[in-house]
Order: structure tokens, then C-alpha cells, then sequence
């Protein structure tokens, strides 16, 4: 029996919250001292039981520690990260949209779950004529992020991340601990879309640039509506607009949304607009790029407007912090879900066949290029093994005919100089540079042993002219 109590005990006692010695615990403590005042008698017959209930009770489970609640996650430092080929291929559905509209995008999918309850409520027939001020007062008593609320003037937006939700929360993962290489991987894009002639300014859009700041080396490209109170969403294939992929691990993602919502002409490998948006100026307008630091402007005042039920912010650069339970990032932005991108590649740089990558310059301290020295501008001092004196000179006394004169049937004449031999002739100064040199010293081998077997048979050697020998010389061996 004492032991079905010990099992019995109540995890909810208010005890146990408080940090107080819980009812059951003081009962066995009162139990023991009895015992150990009553008599034998009773301390045999209790004391193993007493024994078993302690045991028990000691290896049963803190309820303190069962019924405390889970410590926020912190973010990792060492999070892993996706690389240049992953992230390009993940932005490649979006990057060539207008510039406020990709902020809102980007930010709207580190919240994938209201991302699905807003396309559910905006498919809802008594909200879908909601305009204007009707919408702005109909979602202030959402419980939404402002970058979701303002999605829901956009359904063809909406449709694209709720349809492809995989997508959707590795591009929110990726913008949250990636903002800088998120940023980049757009201006690739656009930048590769504009050399295949297809981002350029049209009656929808207007493309334009800002020269380099900060020190960077290319310009920024900028996308805006053509007019200040509409905004045409584009529609396009990515695995066209851009020209060849060059990552054929990971291709671009193919997030599209709704067949209503596509252009037929969006097919052809160019843009394609369908119907325009109006601006409800209580939505629009409160997110921008901030291309050269890598990361989003955000108006507070005017996002506070729209962030009614939740914590005001005073910052104006967002961070993947806000609207987060105690100020801390969630689950889906602490580890990678799964996607058309697979795991996480830990990042090494952009690869050398990187999209939109125009040139790259190169340090001259870092390419290994041979300086060719002509052996006429040569010198003993800057040449190895070729002092005056560091091998034998050959001698030329008492050779016959050409060979007096080094020269052999083969057509090419060596001649002695202070810092060794040069080539004449109608190939003369091919081959200069390392190669040549080492082609230098193995003549000039060959030419020496010639010339001590001339010196150790007195001249007699024999010299045969025919073409074919190594310089016209064959000495005895």
C-alpha cells in the first residue's frame, strides 16, 4: 500500500511549484521517526517497506523539473548555413519582383504557419472584397506579422509561398541567419536576368541603377512599380529567365503560384504582368533593401501601425527577433526544414561560374607568373649555375670544319657567352623562360662532355655530320 501511494503522488501540487517539500515527503519523514522510536517489533515489520518507498521515491521523476516549462532556444553561433549555389536557387522564383514587395516577402516567410492562415482567411468570400480601409480595420484585429498582413492585397503572392510551403520555410530560415548573402543572391539574379534581356523597364516596371557605394564594385539594381499606386506582380519561369544555369546540384526552384494567377506568356522565357494591384498606403511602403549593409529598412512608425496586437518596435532595421515569444527566434529559424534546396552546404564562397558574375579581380600576389628573361638581358649574377668558372669551357681547338665552329648538321649554331648559350637561327628565342632555360642547361651538359672526350683523344674524336646527332658530336663513351 505504501508503496501504490508513493507511485500515486501528485506532480500538480502547488508544493512542487513553490520549491516546498511536497505532503508525501513529510509523511515518509514522520513514518521514519516513528519507527525509529517504536520497538523492534514494528521496525521489522516496516522498515523494508519504508526502504523500497524511499528508493522509489528517489528514482522517480522531479516533477519540479516535468511541470517547469522549456527553455526558449537560443540561437546557435555556429548555425549551419546554406551556400551560394542553394540560396541562389531559393531566391530565383522572386528576385526579379519589385523591391518593396521581395522585402515583404522575405520577412512574411520566417512566419510560415500565418502565412497559411492568411491565405485561408483572404480565400474566405466575405473577406475577398474587402478593399482599403475595409481590409486595413478588418486585420487589425488579426494577430499577424505586418510583413503577412501586408501580403493579403497581393493573392498571387500568397499563393506562391501557401503552395509551396517547403520552399517558403528554407527561404524564411536562409533570410533570417543569412540576410547579407540573401541580398547578394538577388542582385546575381537580376543582374544575370538583365544580361539575357529579360529585366528591363516596361509600362509595369521601372529597372533602374545605382552606382557602387561603399566601396563595391557593381552597381545596384533597383525594381519599382511604374506607377506610384499600382503594383504588377511578374510572373516567369526561373529556369529560363536567367539564361543557363549553372548549378545543375541545385537548380532553381520552380515555386509558382496559382495557375489563375500565371500569365501564358510567362512561359515564352520573359516577364509576363497580369492585373495590376491598388496600394492600400496603410500596407505598402513601410519595408525597403538596404543593398549596400545587407539587411531591410523598416519605417517603425508606420510598421507599429500596422503591428496593433503586438510589441511596438523602435529600430529601424528588422530583425528576425520581433514578434517572437520572449524575443527569441523559433524553431523553424533555429533548425533548416527540409526543402527543394536539401540540408544546409556550409557556405564557401561563390564558385567560379557563379550566376551573374561579371569579373572578379585578381590580386597579382596571389597568381604564380614566371617572369621570362631573355638570356642577352641575363646575368651570372641572377642566373643559377652559370658563374664564370662554375663548369669547364669547352674548347674549340682542333675541330675540324663546322665543328670548329659549333656547329653540327642539325642547322644550329652555339655560340659561348658570359652567361651561357644562345640559340640562333630561325628558332632562336622560342622557348624562353623556364622551359628554356632548362633546355639551356641540358645543351650545355651535353656540349661539355663533348668537349672533354675532343680534350682526352687530342682532338682525334671522331665527328660525324650527318643529320639527326645531338649538335653534329659524337664522342667516344
Amino acid at each position: 500500500m505504501l508503496v501504490a501511494w508513493v507511485k500515486r503522488r501528485d506532480c500538480s501540487d502547488a508544493n512542487v511549484i513553490t520549491g516546498r517539500q511536497p505532503t508525501h515527503f513529510r509523511h515518509l519523514t514522520r513514518l521514519r521517526e516513528t519507527l525509529h522510536k517504536g520497538s523492534a517489533i514494528m521496525q521489522r515489520q516496516w522498515l523494508p517497506i519504508l526502504t523500497t518507498a524511499l528508493a522509489l521515491n528517489a528514482a522517480w521523476p522531479n516533477c519540479a523539473e516535468a511541470q517547469a516549462s522549456p527553455t526558449p532556444v537560443q540561437q546557435q553561433s555556429g548555425a549551419d548555413q546554406f551556400d551560394m549555389e542553394q540560396i541562389d536557387a531559393l531566391l530565383a522564383p522572386i528576385a526579379l519582383y519589385p523591391d518593396t514587395l521581395l522585402t515583404q516577402m522575405l520577412i512574411a516567410s520566417t512566419f510560415p504557419v500565418e502565412i497559411v492562415e492568411a491565405e485561408r482567411w483572404a480565400s474566405d468570400p466575405a473577406h475577398k472584397s474587402l478593399k482599403g480601409a475595409a481590409l486595413t480595420k478588418a486585420l487589425d484585429a488579426l494577430d499577424w506579422d505586418p510583413s503577412v498582413k501586408s501580403l493579403i492585397p497581393f493573392p498571387q503572392a500568397l499563393s506562391q509561398m501557401n503552395g509551396s510551403l517547403g520552399w517558403t520555410q528554407q527561404l524564411g530560415y536562409a533570410f533570417a541567419n543569412q540576410q547579407k548573402d540573401v541580398l547578394n543572391s538577388v542582385q546575381r539574379l537580376r543582374r544575370q536576368a538583365q544580361a539575357q534581356n529579360h529585366l528591363q523597364s516596361t509600362p509595369q516596371q521601372t529597372v533602374r541603377t545605382q552606382a557602387p557605394s561603399d566601396g563595391g564594385s557593381q552597381e545596384t539594381i533597383i525594381v519599382e512599380p511604374a506607377q506610384p499606386d499600382v503594383v504588377y506582380v511578374p510572373t516567369y519561369s526561373p529556369s529560363t529567365v536567367y539564361g543557363p544555369w549553372p548549378y545543375p546540384t541545385y537548380p532553381p526552384v520552380e515555386a509558382a503560384p496559382a495557375p489563375a494567377y500565371v500569365a501564358g506568356t510567362a512561359l515564352l522565357g520573359g516577364l509576363a504582368f497580369g492585373t495590376g494591384v491598388a496600394i492600400s498606403s496603410s500596407l505598402w511602403g513601410w519595408s525597403s533593401p538596404n543593398w549596400n549593409h545587407g539587411n531591410v529598412n523598416v519605417n517603425a512608425s508606420r510598421y507599429n501601425n500596422i503591428n496593433t496586437n503586438r510589441q511596438h518596435v523602435t529600430s529601424g532595421t528588422w530583425s528576425p527577433s520581433w514578434n517572437r515569444t520572449g524575443g527569441q527566434r523559433p524553431t523553424n529559424l533555429q533548425r533548416p526544414a527540409g526543402g527543394p534546396v536539401g540540408r544546409p552546404v556550409r557556405s564557401t564562397g561563390l564558385p567560379t561560374n557563379s550566376i551573374g558574375r561579371r569579373s572578379v579581380p585578381v590580386a597579382g600576389n596571389l597568381v604564380n607568373r614566371p617572369t621570362p628573361q631573355h638570356p642577352r638581358s641575363s646575368t651570372p649574377a641572377n642566373r643559377p649555375n652559370l658563374n664564370p668558372g662554375s663548369r669547364p669551357q669547352p674548347s674549340f681547338q682542333g675541330r675540324p670544319n663546322g665543328a670548329a665552329r659549333g656547329q653540327g648538321a642539325g642547322g644550329q649554331r652555339f655560340q659561348p657567352q658570359s652567361g651561357g648559350f644562345q640559340r640562333s637561327g630561325a628558332f632562336g628565342g622560342v622557348g624562353d623562360g623556364d622551359g628554356g632555360r632548362t633546355g639551356a642547361f641540358s645543351q650545355r651538359g651535353a656540349q661539355s662532355r663533348q668537349s672533354a672526350n675532343f680534350q682526352r683523344q687530342g682532338g682525334g674524336g671522331r665527328s660525324q655530320g650527318r643529320g639527326g646527332g645531338r649538335g653534329g658530336f659524337h664522342g667516344r663513351r
